[in-house]
């Protein structure tokens, strides 16, 4: 029996995959100027032995229903994401330490972003002013961790 208090996600399971390489490419792309294309993605599968056409990673992307569950093609993208290959094949558990770390990463950067920013449009503002925005902003409750 499933607990009453947690939340149903509605999504399919290919929408979930289809989530969390998404997610993966967020990551790439953010942390990098140039995030992976399909050429490269579809290199290093064939590099594991793997052939990935256009349309099939257009359809994993999506999460189409016509696709089908290839858990093997999953591990060969997992490794070639450099993650654990349970966070593609499972449905819910935690995210890898190494995702999560990049994703604080990038949310610690567009806050300083958003600090710069507050600083330039605030201009000559009172220090302590300065201080309480700069602390309001760090003190922004954390995204919820992404069980997918």
């Amino acid at each position: 029996m499933g607990d009453d208090n947690e939340p149903v996600d509605p999504r399919t399971d290919k929408e979930v995959v289809a989530s969390k390489l998404r997610l993966l490419l967020d990551i790439v792309h953010e942390k990098d100027a140039d995030s992976f294309t399909y050429e490269d993605i579809r290199r290093g599968l064939e590099d594991q032995g793997f052939t990935l056409t256009k349309t099939r990673w257009h359809r994993l992307l999506a999460g189409s229903a016509d696709n089908r569950w290839d858990p093997p093609l999953l591990k060969a993208l997992a490794y070639f994401f450099d993650v654990d290959e349970n966070f593609l094949l499972q449905r819910s558990g935690p995210i890898p330490e190494r995702v999560e770390a990049e994703l604080r990463l990038i949310e610690a950067y567009r806050i300083s972003e958003v600090e710069h920013y507050a600083a330039r449009a605030l201009g000559e503002v009172n220090i302590d002013a300065l201080r309480a925005v700069t602390q309001a902003l760090r003190n922004l409750p954390r995204r919820p961790s992404q069980e997918n």
